[in-house]
């Protein structure tokens, strides 16, 4: 089956190819030109844009459902509440718990992802609970602990989905958690962390390559005995090894703080994540959990974001992927190529996926298209060539 774009804006990972024609061969794209092929279907862009699939390497639910209780068909509807705002990929996030309500969340996902009805999920990020205390933020701090020994090891070997971890590396066994991980092919990040520069710089060697949501859940400069000391934050920012994850939603980190951090680390550095929770998608006011119904934290949806009730801290998010593009077109002034940098591509190297995260023959059709680079309506998300109309009209 053979689909053909014809008269797009097409924008590839060095830049925007206008008036353009892109052809869809199954899964696959074949060819990208200003030649008009054969093909089973036509759409005719009209001067519309066509942009990558957004890769979300952070996301713990959406409408209404998160991966910590979610039922194998519920996982179902959180990746299509995603994929309707452009998630093409996804990892589905854990938060600390209970080993038993681990072991049902990985079961559930295990279920769903054997029956080959999945549709962007590609593995698991398994958010604690190797975590620092005094950083829990959201996070049940009953469940936040050190690795016992073996631990992580036996998870894979029976969850072999697990792709990606964070972990304080500070913690008791935290710098033998990173090399277990990255000897395993894990991606191992520094996140809900205690850690100073010293500490950062240090698990670097020990398997360490991101940072999970930048700024949230670690420190910047503190004092000691009068001294000042710089913290993870300013390790993220300085080391040019490091990735770093930064939750874009215009909430978490205000407009200066994103334009600070793309000029530092720029677009093959940074990853947009959603770190949406099941109140994604729920209208302001809404009272619900992040982590499991039974066993979560209360949240509210107040200005665009989820809340803990005291409205001290910020609780996961409410948003969506197209959301995070925008606000960092808006923030930076950066163009539709390095912000899809940012949203697709970057995220996908980190994954180690080099099929998709940009519009290029032979990547996967992992394609959006939207009415413009700025505004983001989606129009038509295509997976892997196959066609799914979007409800965010």
């Amino acid at each position: 089956m053979k689909t053909l774009i014809k008269n797009a804006n097409v924008v590839t990972r060095d830049s925007i190819r206008e008036n353009c024609n892109l052809l869809i061969n199954g899964q696959f794209i074949e060819n990208i030109g200003t030649d008009a092929p054969a093909a089973d279907s036509v759409i005719d862009a009209s001067g519309a844009w066509v942009i990558p699939g957004f890769v979300d390497l952070h996301c713990h639910g959406g409408n209404g459902f998160e991966f910590m209780d979610a039922s194998p068909a519920e996982i179902g509807k959180i990746a299509e509440y995603h994929l309707s705002h452009g998630t093409t990929t996804v990892l589905a996030t854990t938060l600390a718990s209970s080993d038993d309500e681990r072991e049902s969340c990985l079961g559930n996902l295990s279920e769903y992802l054997n029956t080959g009805a999945h549709i962007s999920i590609v593995g698991v990020h398994l958010e604690g609970p190797w975590f620092a205390p005094s950083e829990a933020g959201a996070q049940n701090p009953e469940y936040i602990r050190s690795p016992r020994d073996g631990e992580l090891r036996e998870l894979i070997k029976k969850y072999p989905f697990i792709k990606r971890v964070s972990a304080a590396p500070e913690i008791k066994g935290g710098y033998a958690l990173g090399d277990e991980g990255a000897a395993s092919g894990l991606v191992m990040s520094i996140g809900h962390t205690d850690a100073d520069f010293t500490a950062v710089e240090c698990a670097r060697e020990h398997g360490y390559k991101l940072m999970t949501h930048l700024y949230s859940g670690m420190k910047g400069v503190t004092r000691r005995n009068s001294f000042r000391v710089a913290g993870a934050v300013e390790a993220g920012l300085f080391f040019d090894d490091l990735f770093v994850e930064i939750i874009a939603d215009g909430c978490h980190l205000p407009y200066e703080l994103l334009r600070y951090i793309y000029k530092i680390k720029g677009a093959d550095r940074i990853c947009l994540i959603t770190d949406a929770i099941r109140a994604a998608g729920m209208p302001e006011g809404s009272r619900t959990k992040i982590g499991s119904l039974s066993r979560g934290l209360d949240v509210i949806v107040e200005d665009g974001v989820a809340k803990l009730p005291d409205r001290q801290s910020f609780a996961g998010s409410c948003a969506t992927a197209d959301r995070l593009y925008r606000t960092m077109i808006r923030a930076t002034g950066c163009d539709p190529v390095m912000a899809s940098r940012m949203a697709s591509l970057t995220p996908a190297t980190v994954l180690g996926l080099s099929d998709r995260g940009e519009i290029a023959e032979g990547k996967r059709a992992d394609l959006l298209l939207i009415d413009d680079p700025y505004n983001c309506k989606i129009n038509k998300v295509f997976l892997g060539g196959i066609i799914y109309e979007s409800d965010n009209q």
